[in-house]
This record gives C-alpha cells, structure tokens and sequence, in this order.
C-alpha cells in the first residue's frame, strides 16, 4: 500500500495543507523540511549529548544541480543556510521571521494560481480546490490507515504528509527506532519518528520568535498566534487554537488518531473524517 500511496496532484505537503486548513501554519514548514531531507536536499541529524537539539545540513551541491527545488522551497534553505552550511536548530533566530513570511507568500501565491485558493476571498477554495480537498481526505484516510501499523519502511517516503496531517507514530514504531537506534541501524536518512520529534522540537524553537509588530497595547504580537490556523475554516468542523495557538500546529490536528483532537497542535485543527 505504502509503494502505491501517493498526495493528490504530486502535491508537497505544505501544498497540501495549505488547501486542508486554508493557510500556511508553522508546522507545514517543519513537515517541508522533513520532505526536503527525504528528498536529498538537506541532512537531519539529532545531535548526540544535546538535549533536543537537532543539526541541519545543506547538501544541495552546486547551484546549477538544485533542481527539482519549489520557489518557496529554495527560499526556505537559501534562507536557512545563508551564512553557514550547516546550522544547529537552537541557533535559528529571529533573522529566520522574513524568510519564513516570503516562503508563506510564495506558498498562498502558487495555491491562487494553480486554482486551489481564490484570490480575493483569502483561505477559501475554489471549486477546484473543494474536488481537491475530497482527494487529500481521501488521501489522509489511507495514510492513517498505513501508518497504524507502524510499518516505518512503508512511511519512509510519506512521513512528511503524516506531520502535515498530525498523524501520530505509533508506540510499537518507537520502540522499534529506539532499539534501531542502539544497534546503529537507520533505514532512512530521517526515520519517521525521529522527523515526528524534529518538528515538534522546530516548533518549539519558532515558540521564542516575534513578528516585530506592536499590539495596541505595545506589546510585541505573538509570532506563532500570527501563523495559527483560523478558529472557523471552510471546511468541516474545527476546534478551538487551544494548544495549537501555543505551538502553531501541524495543520490537520497534531495526533489525529481518528477521531481528531480538535485544535491539538494543528493550530485549529479539524475534528474526525
């Protein structure tokens, strides 16, 4: 099933998001990474002796070999790497915020021309978009399926849309990569859980980041709010920010097992489907 399981369109899976909760959130961006790392362009690596730091690497190789890159997805790892070529996740700073603001744009951008966002109505679909969104559920149907068996050779080359979906690993799959782990075996670059603790620990860094913009009551706006998916969407029901409002989110409802968590880490996320 996993060899055969494929995203609707060939979307990545900040694309696919974008037309499942209507905006980019944080963890689109998290989930982007994972896939870029899956994809070749970019190392993740945990960084032995650090508490939850994590080590990435550009492996891009020169300029005129980068292809197969999104605009928004080279604007992410320009960005990333602009001074060094490999960056611990601890050191992201603030200097991160317009980088990631040009990539959201770039992200809404291709979705209003591709037809799956309208232009004027910010976050709404179009009728294309509305055939779309029955594919990607029909998609996320099936990946939660596959990933209930904890099968992590099968989400070798899915565990991005997982992320993006907030489909969690299963327990039985984390102990599999704990004992991987101490024998010194890996069957991916990035192995789904341990892409599943990266983003989470990426959101956690993006929790310190400002906007820079001042509320009314002079205090600095809240970053990660600022990314949060919309409390009421288009589509079905969602539940309230609750902890998604503090984490950004996935985007779909971080740990959907099924029946949804409602706003979990998914920024708003949606309820069962």
């Amino acid at each position: 099933m996993g060899e055969s399981l494929t995203p609707p369109a060939d979307l990545r899976p900040a694309q696919v998001g974008i037309v499942l909760v209507g905006r980019v959130v944080l963890g689109h961006i998290g989930a982007t990474f994972v896939d870029l790392a899956q994809r070749g362009f970019l190392l993740i690596d945990e960084v032995p002796d650090a508490d939850e730091d994590w080590l990435l690497t550009d492996v891009r190789g020169p300029a005129a070999t980068r292809t197969g890159l999104l605009p928004f997805e080279a604007t992410l790892l320009d960005g990333l790497f602009a001074q060094h070529s490999a960056v611990r996740l601890r050191q992201i700073s603030q200097d991160l915020v317009p980088v990631l603001d040009r990539a959201r744009k770039q992200l809404h951008r291709d979705a209003v021309r591709s037809g799956r966002l309208r232009r004027w109505r910010r976050g709404r679909r179009t009728q294309q978009g509305k055939r779309l969104l029955k594919q990607i559920m029909g998609f996320r149907r099936d990946l939660r399926a596959l990933a209930a068996g904890g099968d992590s050779a099968a989400m070798a080359g899915l565990a991005a849309y997982a992320i993006t979906f907030g489909i969690p690993v299963p327990a039985a799959a984390r102990l599999r990569a704990a004992d991987t782990k101490v024998a010194g075996r890996c069957e991916t670059s990035l192995p789904w859980s341990q892409a599943d603790g990266f983003v989470v620990r990426w959101l956690g860094v993006c929790g310190g980041f400002s906007d820079g913009r001042r509320a009314r009551d002079g205090k600095s706006e809240d970053f990660v709010r600022g990314w949060s998916a919309p409390r009421e969407h288009s589509h079905g029901s969602h539940g309230s920010h609750g902890h998604g409002a503090a984490h950004g989110g996935y985007g779909g409802g971080y740990h959907d097992s099924g029946g949804g968590h409602g706003g979990g880490m998914g920024g708003g996320g949606h309820g069962g489907h």
